[in-house]
């Protein structure tokens, strides 16, 4: 009798997860929706969100560490390390040795980078302008000071 019982999710908890719903992943969901959209106006370009989220970063302050452009975009390092390897391979990013300190490493937008950049900037305009359509003016606008609260909090 005690194995079945312990095979059985507490009622008031399941309860809870099934009614209530669970905050992360509804918060995992809108993620998912929103990069599928914003990536379908990307592909044009072969580019995803989080690399042009790079991009974007070193385009506004380059020569970041790999460290520095995690924190800045919100991703580990790892996530952030296998995009920079397909940023590079495309001779859309470099990493060169920082001057004051030989061993980090510094990332740098090329050329090419930065061209790709400035092509992919009216299509992020594209794809905000249609989640804001969707969603209306109010509610992204709420979503948004929601969501930098929400960040703010979660990191202390």
């Amino acid at each position: 009798m005690s194995r079945k019982r312990e095979s059985q999710p507490d009622p008031a908890a399941f309860r809870q997860l099934m009614e209530d719903g669970c905050t992360v992943l509804r918060l995992h969901a809108a993620t998912r929706l929103g990069m599928q959209a914003y990536n379908a106006f990307m592909a044009e370009i072969d580019l995803t969100m989080p690399q042009f989220a790079t991009l974007a970063s070193l385009c506004q302050q380059d020569g970041l560490s790999v460290t520095e452009l995690a924190q800045l975009i919100g991703v580990d390092s790892t996530t952030l390390t296998r995009n920079l390897r397909l940023l590079e391979k495309r001779g859309l990013v470099s990493q060169h040795t920082a001057s004051d300190d030989r061993r980090r490493r510094v990332l740098r937008l090329t050329a090419e980078g930065r061209r790709l950049f400035v092509r992919a900037l009216p299509l992020w305009q594209q794809a905000q302008a249609a989640l804001t359509k969707k969603l209306g003016p109010a509610q992204t606008a709420a979503l948004h000071q929601q969501l930098s609260q929400t960040i703010e909090k979660l990191r202390r």
